[in-house]
C-alpha cells in the first residue's frame, strides 16, 4: 500500500515535520511523485519507519540507527533483539514498581506493613535498570562484569540514610561545578572540594577495592566522550563546558 506522507504520519503516530526531518537525514528518503513532486511512500519505507521507531525508544542517536539501516540485515536483526532485551526489561522494572505501589497503598489502608527496605527497593532497581539501558554497554567493557554487578550490588544494599546522602552529593556536585565551570584555577579550594564529592559519589557505588585514581580518570574521560554524560552535566548545571570543567578537575587531583 502507498502513503502519503499525511497518511503515513498519522499511520505511525508522529508528525510530518518528524518524517520530513528523517528524509533529510537520509534516515527514511521518501519517493516522489513524477507529476506533482509530492513525498509517498511504498511498504519498505513502512517496514524502515518501524525499525526507527524500535531503535528509538531508548533515544539511540540519529546517526547510529543510520549505520545500523545501512548495514546487513543481520546487523539490523541483532539490534533490533537488543531493543527487545531493553523493553524486557523496561517492562521488569515497570512491574516491580506496580507491586511496591500496590503494597504502599495496602499499607496506607492498614492491610499490610512494609519494611523501610522495601519501601525503596524498586526505586533502586529502577535507577540500576535506567543506568545499564543508558551506560550499560560502555560501562562493561570498561570496567568488565564483575565489577560492574559488584557496583549494582553495593547500590541495591543501600539504606534510606544511604540513598538520602547520595542525592544531597548529587545536588552539592552540581552546585559546585556549576560555580566552577570554565575555570583552569584547579588550586581553588572549591575545586578540590568538588572532587572530594565525586570521590565520595563513587565509593557510595564502589567498594574501595575498585577505586583508583586510574579508574576515577578513565570514568571522567567518558565525560566528554559520551554525549549522555557531558548532557547530564550541562543539563545538570545549566552551562555548556560543564562536563569538561569536571573532567580537568578529577584528572588535576585522581
Amino acid at each position: 500500500m502507498t502513503y502519503s506522507i499525511t497518511e503515513l504520519a498519522k499511520l505511525a503516530g508522529i508528525s510530518t515535520r518528524t518524517l520530513r526531518f528523517y528524509d533529510k537525514k537520509g534516515l527514511l528518503e521518501a519517493r516522489r511523485d513524477p507529476e506533482n513532486n509530492y513525498r509517498y511512500y511504498d511498504e519498505a519505507e513502512v517496514n524502515q519507519l518501524q525499525k526507527i521507531m524500535f531503535l528509538r525508544l531508548f533515544d539511540l542517536p540519529l546517526n547510529q540507527i543510520k549505520k545500523i539501516l545501512e548495514d546487513s540485515g543481520a546487523i539490523q536483526y541483532q539490534a533490533l533483539c537488543d531493543q527487545r532485551k531493553k523493553i524486557i526489561a523496561e517492562q521488569h522494572r515497570l512491574s516491580d514498581l506496580l507491586v511496591n505501589l500496590d503494597e504502599t497503598l495496602a499499607t496506607m489502608k492498614g492491610a499490610s506493613v512494609m519494611s523501610d527496605t522495601e519501601k525503596f527497593a524498586a526505586f533502586k532497581a529502577k535507577a540500576i535498570d535506567d543506568n545499564e539501558i543508558q551506560y550499560g554497554k560502555e560501562i562493561r567493557n570498561k570496567y568488565g562484569e564483575t565489577t560492574i554487578d559488584d557496583s549494582n550490588r553495593k547500590f541495591n544494599s543501600l539504606s534510606e540514610t544511604d540513598m538520602i546522602h547520595l542525592e544531597e552529593l548529587t545536588n552539592q556536585i552540581l552546585t559546585k561545578l556549576k560555580a566552577l565551570v570554565g575555570t583552569h584555577d584547579f588550586k581553588l579550594p572549591a575545586a578540590k572540594r568538588l572532587f572530594d564529592l565525586h570521590k565520595e559519589f563513587l565509593l557510595v557505588h564502589w567498594s574501595k577495592e575498585q577505586y583508583s585514581p586510574e579508574a576515577h580518570r578513565n570514568l571522567a574521560a567518558m565525560y566528554i566522550s559520551d554525549k549522555r554524560f557531558t548532557k547530564y552535566y550541562e543539563e545538570g548545571t545549566g552551562k555548556k563546558g560543564a562536563a569538561k570543567t569536571l573532567k580537568e578537575i578529577i584528572d588535576y587531583y585522581a
